[in-house]
């Protein structure tokens, strides 16, 4: 009988020092969820990059598959506000919504495709007009 009243004071013991640091873990994980992830860093690094004013145009996706084209005529701290093309209107962006941001013209990527592809052609061109000009010479 002892020793079960000891394991009974042990448990009671053990639980409530587990209750007495939840509250030091809810301000954790409230302080965790404060943090930016990279991607949203990296989006605003992006923002900041491009700048406000007419010049700074941008295709915005947003995660639910909208794209706002337009300028951004506000950068903050957890928003930018992008002017559209069509419309005029300020639409306003958190960056938690972004899933992708682009410059006016093509990507980096899609630039060098073309190059090459561009290459490819040429050379496919220079070989043919150069085999058939050594056929005609035979």
């Amino acid at each position: 009988m002892r020793i079960l009243s000891l394991l009974l004071v042990a448990l009671l013991v053990f639980s409530s020092a587990g209750f007495a640091n939840q509250p030091a873990l809810a301000l954790a994980t409230q302080q965790g969820q404060a943090e930016e992830t990279p991607q949203v860093a990296r989006f605003k690094a992006e923002v900041h990059k491009h700048g406000t004013g007419e010049k700074s145009k941008v295709r915005v996706t947003l995660g639910n598959g909208v794209t706002v084209k337009g300028y951004i005529s506000k950068i903050e701290e957890s928003s930018f506000d992008v002017i559209g093309n069509k419309t005029g209107q300020a639409t306003s962006i958190s960056y938690t919504d972004v899933q992708k941001i682009q410059g006016p013209g093509l990507s980096t990527g899609a630039k060098i495709g073309i190059g090459v592809a561009v290459a490819v052609v040429a050379v496919a061109v220079l070989a043919w007009v150069l085999g058939s000009h050594a056929r005609i010479n035979l």
